[in-house]
């Protein structure tokens, strides 16, 4: 099941909905969002950005370039010293 992205209108405080989106880059989208209360009426575009990586990608593309969440670098440094590890036992 899939949930819509929304966000809470900055005036009255009702939820508004996204009308549309539009990829500027592979890491950054414009979002429009209306508020929900027809009194109010309030439209806008956010930014959304993506900011880290927090589990690393199968494939890969070279042009995304986001840094990782510390806990997935540390995860990934004790990853490669055990492959290190065993490949020294292994000669």
């Amino acid at each position: 099941m899939s949930r819509q992205l929304t966000m809470q209108c900055g005036h009255c405080r009702h939820v508004a909905n996204v009308r549309s989106s539009r990829e500027m880059t592979a890491t950054y989208r414009e979002v429009t969002f209306r508020c929900t209360n027809d009194l109010c009426g309030h439209s806008w575009v956010a930014d959304l950005i993506a900011v880290r990586t927090t589990s690393p990608s199968a494939c890969p593309n070279p042009d995304v370039q986001l840094p990782f969440a510390r806990n997935v670098l540390m995860r990934t440094i004790v990853h490669q010293m055990e492959l290190a590890l065993m490949d020294a036992a292994n000669d």
